[in-house]
């Protein structure tokens, strides 16, 4: 099956949860109530939770709400139970570095300045940061070129679409500069790297993802009352690496 995205552009949740899962493990606790905890194998897995789901996409009334809500349904069927995966977008809109003076991704229409028939262009990222060097397989830290972006601080978030294993997330830790110009760094960032990263290979800052599938084969249940604008939820966690 051909890589599928969740149509978040039509689909868009009131609120969202992204946080990692399964990052420490403890055996267990001691006779005076502590315990200790450590680090999986693996860094854990990303889980994400979209809230309030608005089923009301473009269009006027009661074809809006069909529309929406047929779209809802094709991506459960696309889902599968969590069968298949799906590239799930991290909507991080206030806290990607773009650029000073720039707000947003360009988007760009066609030559003759139409766009997609729902309204969408082609999209040019902004950010342009690459590997320095290339990191290992399960690597938590990685020296990259910044050529424009914002100042890195730590907390941002950005993907890497590996040949085998898809689109994956990663959240920055630490940010240390090797220079004035701020244009080479050394970053630390969770999980452990899914797969090798070349050197020169672009890392996704304007619009970070991760493959993913649902929580439960339920995570897509859909209850509708009719004739009003109804909303959804979805629970999604990071497909298997293997």
């Amino acid at each position: 099956m051909p890589q599928i995205y969740f149509p978040r552009a039509l689909l868009r949740e009131k609120t969202l949860s992204w946080n990692p899962l399964g990052v420490a493990a403890t055996p267990g606790v001691t006779m005076d109530s502590t315990s200790t905890y450590v680090r999986t194998d693996g860094g854990g897995f990303w889980s994400c939770v979209m809230s309030d789901v608005s089923l009301s996409g473009p269009g006027k009334g009661r074809e809006r709400q069909r529309l929406s809500t047929l779209l809802w349904r094709a991506v459960r069927q696309v889902c599968d139970g969590g069968v298949n995966n799906i590239v799930v977008p991290r909507n991080d809109a206030l806290f990607i570095p773009y650029p000073p003076g720039i707000a947003r991704a360009v988007t760009v229409p066609h030559s003759d300045g139409s766009s997609f028939s729902d309204g969408t262009s082609h999209y040019q990222a902004m950010i342009d940061i690459v590997c320095d060097g290339g990191a290992d397989l399960r690597a938590t830290s990685m020296a990259i070129d910044i050529r424009l972006a914002a100042e890195l601080v730590g907390g941002e978030s950005f993907s890497v679409r590996h040949p085998t294993v898809g689109w994956r997330l990663y959240e920055i830790a630490t940010v240390v500069y090797a220079d004035d110009d701020h244009a080479h760094a050394t970053i630390t960032f969770g999980p452990p790297l899914r797969e090798a990263v070349g050197d020169g290979e672009q890392l996704e800052f304007d619009r970070p993802c991760c493959t993913m599938r649902l929580a439960k084969p339920e995570s897509m249940n859909l209850s509708v009352q009719p004739w009003t604008f109804n909303s959804a939820s979805v629970d999604f966690i990071e497909a298997p690496v293997s």
